[in-house]
């Protein structure tokens, strides 16, 4: 018998990969069941076979003694249940259905053994199934402890979606009640309780809003139609309508699911800017160059040393020069555009021109994209 029992143990140590899977496959099959198709769960799901397996194999070979020994990913597992809000029957009847896979490898073996002990057998089976009554005693424990310690409202749950699904990992969206392959419009808000302003702009284009709030910072939402939307147009009615204490940043109109990421990105680059400055409303299109500019320190750094720093060292001369140099970026560096803006003549517009070309020691066609980047970036507070 005693030899018996090492070679038995060998024989499923071999076979460990074909069992881990031959359970795996019995869990995601159970009719039923919620399908555990979220990301990390399937993670800590897998993480959970392996280490219970090496662990039923380790206690038929006598190497471990009762529950002290079971790993962590087992109990790690049925807090993840909880927290994701599977139910402790599922989490039960799926331990269940490991032991009952394990069980039958166990059998084959001993089958194909034909000169194997019945009494190695019985105590083997007795092990497993003392080990197994103490395991689900404690893994109900571990699963009730985290769900009365952590409930979750179905819009924590909803938002936990929203996550992962813009973190790219395989999600079952349906709870969203929003359609992914369709056309999108990102709206981000400034403010957690901004559902009201959103959902009305979702009505004025006749789309399906998604809207959740991030904590008590801001406010998420998404816009779907059947057709592209017109962001432009969106624009327009928001500035009509929306109250100016609450910064928004709208995104670009996109498709699929690789859109509805990317229109959200852009509108929260958007509402940044718009929360950081006097502007109510940012459209990405029109900030995009600044988004990216006041998010990258060397940059901001530099442009500072570069070109604003040595135009505030002048003094008074310098907040005239700034000036200048902001209307004659906007009047498409037109210098007689620019001179009627301003009320003087295109001859200043000229000598200020000049006088910024000696400040910074270089002329304006070098410098001309980066000047404008730093001059905005000042004017919305933005700059270094």
């Amino acid at each position: 018998m005693d030899g018996a029992r090492p070679l038995l143990v060998a024989r499923l140590r071999a076979r460990g990969p074909e069992i881990q899977q031959a359970i795996l496959d019995r869990l995601l099959a159970f009719e039923g069941d919620p399908p555990p198709r979220d990301a990390e769960y399937l993670k800590g799901l897998r993480e959970a076979v392996r280490s219970g397996v090496d662990f039923g194999i380790d206690l038929i070979a006598g190497d471990k003694q009762g529950v002290e020994a079971i790993p962590l990913p087992v109990f790690a597992q049925a807090r993840l249940a909880a927290r994701q809000g599977i139910s402790l029957d599922v989490v039960i009847r799926r331990y269940l259905a490991g032991k009952v896979v394990l069980g039958g490898f166990l059998l084959e073996e001993a089958a194909q053994s034909g000169d194997f002990d019945p009494a190695l057998l019985g105590d083997v089976l007795a092990t497993i199934e003392a080990a197994f009554d103490q395991l689900l005693s404690l893994v109900t424990d571990e699963h009730q402890r985290e769900a009365q310690a952590a409930p979750m409202s179905p819009e924590v749950r909803r938002f936990r979606c929203v996550q992962r699904l813009l973190n790219g990992e395989p999600v079952d969206p349906s709870s969203l009640n929003y359609e992914l392959d369709t056309h999108h419009l990102g709206l981000v808000a400034h403010a957690p309780g901004a559902h009201q302003l959103l959902r009305e702009i979702g009505k004025e284009l006749g789309g399906r809003v998604l809207s959740i709030a991030d904590g008590h910072r801001e406010t998420w939402a998404w816009i779907g139609t059947t057709q592209r939307i017109s962001s432009t147009q969106i624009s327009s009615w928001i500035q009509e309508r929306q109250p100016s204490s609450i910064p928004l940043g709208i995104g670009e109109p996109a498709k699929g699911l690789t859109g509805w990421r990317r229109t959200h990105a852009q509108a929260k680059a958007a509402a940044s800017v718009a929360a950081a400055s006097s502007v109510p409303t940012a459209r990405y299109r029109d900030i995009a160059l600044i988004a990216s500019a006041s998010s990258d320190p060397l940059l901001l750094a530099s442009i500072d040393d570069l070109y604003l720093r040595p135009l505030r060292g002048a003094g008074k001369k310098g907040d005239v020069l700034r000036r200048t140099l902001l209307v004659y970026f906007r009047a498409d560096e037109q210098g007689s555009s620019a001179a009627a803006a301003l009320g003087v003549s295109r001859q200043t517009v000229a000598n200020r021109l000049h006088t910024v070309e000696s400040i910074l020691n270089q002329s304006l066609d070098r410098c001309a994209d980066l000047l404008h980047l730093a001059l905005l970036l000042e004017e919305l507070d933005l700059a270094a």
